[in-house]
């Protein structure tokens, strides 16, 4: 981001903080900086502490101006207002009295004030007035659909969603399951962000086609195609195809098992290609939301498989996996047992 230094109002100090290299490597990234980074760096600086609030006001405002879209000519606006107030031709200097100095001083840093107060009561009206957007449910089976953007959605049993599209992006509120399909999206030629969001868990989509749980229970991201950054709390990861990662202990941590098995509500198969039980079992539980317990050979454990398997009755599935693999599989109130068969 970069600054005018013509619009300081001939506050030297001012103008020599907007060129200071690391100041400008502060304000360069694209996130608005905190007030803890921002104090930070002052303390690091304390000569320019006296313009620490209006330089403040300033970058917060030209930050605004930057990253609003969807109102150029107020924007425009709002900017030659400040230009106006900060205007520093020969017909509007103050004298040489230091009071008056002084007085014409703060009022420049007034009028930016003003400005920054008016451009923030104008994005919060804005916002307000963007509608709730789009809501989605689905009960006791999956559903497709498709959102206002042309992505596509497959919402599992029991879940539900919400899709907001603003100027800063697109969003989807899920709670369940879902798979997706994201259409790309270019506007004033940067792709359109798309971001799937509840309860903490945060998957901010670089690519297509993913799966997302997010109940109280499991949050889990398993990504088939393209590139998606997962985040938890402070945590966060870029996740390659075939990946799955979920929250265990508030913490992002990447399962060992392919993201095809976990997305196979979706396609109607559960496709093994040298599977271990291992990942069977791990898909047992996400799928069916039950502990599976019992002791079996670590040889067992990493023998491999492959077919496929239709996933519409449950019956059918733990009878298949126990043929072949060679296990009993018997469930209980609240878990599944399982032992060998041999």
């Amino acid at each position: 981001m970069t600054t005018n230094t013509d619009m300081f109002g001939g506050d030297q100090l001012l103008e020599e903080l907007f060129r200071e290299p690391s100041f400008l490597q502060l304000i360069a990234q694209q996130a608005l900086v905190d007030d803890a980074q921002w104090q930070l760096w002052f303390d690091e600086y304390p000569r320019y502490q006296e313009v620490n609030l209006v330089a403040r006001k300033l970058y917060e405002l030209k930050y605004y101006e930057s990253t609003v879209t969807f109102n150029e000519t107020y924007r425009s606006e709002v900017w030659e207002g400040v230009v106006a107030h900060l205007d520093t031709s020969e017909s509007s200097k103050p004298d040489r009295n230091l009071g008056k100095q002084s007085l014409m001083r703060w009022l420049q840093y007034a009028a930016i004030f003003i400005c920054v107060s008016a451009l923030g009561l104008w994005i919060y009206f804005q916002r307000a007035t963007i509608p709730s957007g789009e809501k989605y449910s689905s009960t006791s089976y999956k559903k497709e659909i498709t959102l206002p953007d042309g992505t596509t959605l497959w919402l599992n049993k029991n879940s539900t969603a919400v899709y907001h599209e603003d100027e800063f992006g697109r969003r989807l509120d899920l709670t369940g399951e879902g798979y997706l399909h994201v259409t790309k999206r270019m506007e004033h030629g940067k792709k359109k962000p798309f971001i799937v969001e509840h309860d903490g868990l945060k998957v901010e989509v670089l690519g297509t086609r993913f799966n997302v749980i997010n109940t109280p229970i499991t949050k889990l991201v398993a990504l088939d195609e393209g590139s998606v950054r997962a985040g938890y709390g402070s945590g966060n990861m870029i996740m390659k195809p075939g990946e799955v990662v979920n929250v265990d202990r508030g913490i992002l941590k990447r399962l060992p098992i392919r993201s095809g098995l976990v997305n196979s509500w979706q396609t109607g198969i559960l496709d093994l290609d040298k599977t271990t039980l291992n990942e069977i079992i791990i898909w047992m539980e996400l799928t069916y939301r039950k502990k599976v317990v019992g002791r079996l050979p670590s040889s067992m454990m990493k023998a491999t498989v492959s077919g496929k398997i239709d996933v519409s009755e449950q019956e059918i599935v733990l009878r298949s996996i126990g043929n072949l693999y060679k296990v009993n599989i018997s469930e209980e109130k609240d878990h599944f047992e399982i032992k060998t068969s041999e």
